[in-house]
């Protein structure tokens, strides 16, 4: 592994991941765990990644035609790796159009699938309240909703 370069392949996953593919942000979340001291199956995985978004470059994230206005989702699942860590996920829509997103291992770990899912929508709360504040000073006639 010491001349493969996992971190940097690693690091435009991340980039891709944050910037323009929200489909891609949970696997890259998981081979970034293993920056430190990679695996051959880690390497395996990262190539996995490369393969998809290769085999994905056609297609494209839009935007809904119809008003639609702000949407979000959250979800946790309930520590269902070694690491004992639920993960937290989010995605916001404007009019269709995934805006942005996130999928996080928890900093802390969860007693109850309920408190995993507590901190997931805590996470997009504050993601909420800065699109609603974002759009609401950018034009307030076009999202009333947000008033």
């Amino acid at each position: 592994m010491k001349n493969i370069p996992y971190r940097e392949a690693v690091g435009s996953l991340t980039h891709l991941a944050v910037g323009t593919r929200p489909d891609i942000a949970f696997a890259v979340s998981t081979v970034a765990q293993f920056r430190a001291k990679p695996g051959m199956t880690h390497w395996d995985a990262v190539k996995k990644i490369y393969k998809y978004l290769f085999g994905t470059k056609t297609l494209a994230l839009t935007f809904g035609s119809s008003k639609q206005g702000l949407e979000g989702y959250s979800d946790a699942d309930r520590a269902s790796q070694e690491h004992r860590h639920a993960i937290s996920r989010y995605a916001f829509l404007l009019d269709g159009g995934a805006v942005s997103w996130s999928s996080k291992k928890q900093e802390l770990v969860t007693l109850s699938t309920t408190e995993a899912e507590y901190v997931a929508t805590t996470h997009a709360a504050k993601e909420a309240s800065l699109h609603k504040r974002n759009l609401s000073s950018v034009n307030p006639s076009h999202y009333p909703s947000l008033r």
